[in-house]
């Protein structure tokens, strides 16, 4: 999203009149006087993609100690600050240097949310998972009717997976929700997406998302809220996926092929080394885990897909904020680099293109199209800045970063899902 699109997103525009932003102009430097020196004021022709006013200047202090100040006064008085860099090269902290605070006309308003619609698809989420949950604890097991499955005798059944799987969502979501709540930015509660079908070895649910309600008022804040999703998340997912494998055995693939088969992650085949003592899947003696004898470790393995497609460091995702927080525009770099990784993951899907080079059938996987896709149409590929773009991660959120980027690695999974 775009700095236009951002200020379009959730600022009504109107252009101010001469009159008025001359008493703002005088308003605000009178309000940052003693924080920022101030080189020039301009009132902006373009209000709509600059704001209405453009205090161009040196800060006196880090941003992070005097933003929050001119956020609430300016609000207050109905309008809302951006502060942004001017040139490269921002000490540690936001410390002084050349920046630009932009005045907007408007402030947000959060809407209230209807909670019904969170508790509803949460409800049909649950039933969508306990439904795929009891078609692996039923496998093998023929139905008279699409009642048999439907029944609630059927569907509990699947109460391992969908507990799981939902436990690891609802730790995700939840880790946003209250990071965004502790710094008070607004937000909606979880949004579920129920997905009624088996994908592979796991399936039930598209994941879930919260919704931010006004924009994040500084990179700190967004990391924080950015982070704490994925980070709760493992805190569940990890040890389930250890838990269930120690319970899954090991068995035969069919010879004659047909069979789907999930991805290995770094982590997903450490943990099966450590579980099993061997590596899997074994194509010489052509054995691998059966998990659906563990409905845990398929929804951990599930879930911690889920967490590795947030963790993609684009646009709004929440490896988007991640990257976003620690490099600012400097992350459109590694925007571009997943973005091509991806695609060549897609491409090596083709089949024509396999039959030239067998060998891309190993990291192929079609999947990959359609994400593009969500992502250039629905997330769009880089982050839009917070409202103080000037402030910087402190040290200890930068090595948080580097480790949320590392785990990512761990868990990333070129090829998801494989059908030999």
């Amino acid at each position: 999203m775009s700095e236009q699109s951002l200020l379009t997103r959730f600022y009504p525009f109107h252009d101010m009149p001469a009159a008025e932003a001359q008493t703002l102009a005088e308003e605000v430097r009178a309000l940052v006087a003693g924080d920022m020196v101030i080189e020039s004021t301009q009132i902006a022709r373009d209000q709509r993609n600059q704001g209405a006013l453009i205090l161009r200047g040196r800060l006196l202090r880090p941003s992070h100690e005097v933003f929050p100040r001119w956020l609430v006064e300016l609000n207050r008085r109905g309008y809302t600050p951006m502060l942004r860099p001017v040139a490269d090269g921002l000490e540690p902290g936001g410390a002084t240097d050349q920046v630009a605070l932009h005045v907007i006309s408007g402030v947000v308003t959060p809407q209230p949310s209807n909670y019904w619609i969170n508790v509803g698809l949460f409800v049909i989420t649950l039933i969508s998972t306990l439904f795929v949950g009891s078609l692996y604890a039923s496998a093998g097991v023929v139905a008279n009717s699409l009642w048999d499955l439907l029944s609630p005798l059927n569907l509990i059944k699947g109460w391992p997976f969908a507990f799981t799987l939902l436990g690891i969502l609802t730790a995700h979501e939840f880790g946003h929700y209250f990071a965004a709540r502790y710094h008070k930015v607004a937000v909606t509660l979880p949004y579920f997406i129920p997905l009624p079908l088996p994908m592979g070895p796991g399936g039930g649910t598209l994941g879930a998302f919260i919704r931010l309600k006004e924009p994040v008022p500084d990179r700190r804040k967004l990391f924080d809220i950015g982070v704490a999703g994925p980070l709760a998340g493992l805190v569940l997912a990890i040890p389930l996926l250890f838990i269930g494998l120690s319970v899954a055995r090991v068995g035969d693939l069919p010879s004659g092929g047909g069979i789907t088969m999930e991805g290995n992650s770094i982590l997903y085949y450490l943990a099966k080394l450590w579980a099993f003592g061997r590596p899997l899947p074994d194509w010489v003696a052509m054995k691998d885990v059966l998990l659906d004898y563990s409905p845990v470790a398929s929804a951990a393995w599930f879930g911690l897909l889920v967490t590795s497609i947030n963790l993609l460091p684009l646009g709004q995702l929440d490896g988007g904020h991640t990257v976003f927080a620690l490099f600012g525009e400097k992350a459109r770099y590694i925007n571009r680099i997943v973005i091509g990784v991806m695609l060549v993951l897609a491409v090596a899907s083709l089949e024509p293109l396999q039959r030239f080079l067998p060998v891309l059938a190993s990291i192929g996987y079609s999947g990959w199209f359609l994400w593009l896709i969500l992502i250039f149409f629905l997330v769009g590929p880089y982050h839009p800045p917070a409202l103080d773009d000037v402030t910087t991660l402190d040290q200890k959120r930068r090595w948080i970063g580097y480790l949320v980027i590392f785990i990512f690695i761990l868990i990333f999974v070129p090829v998801p899902i494989r059908i030999f």
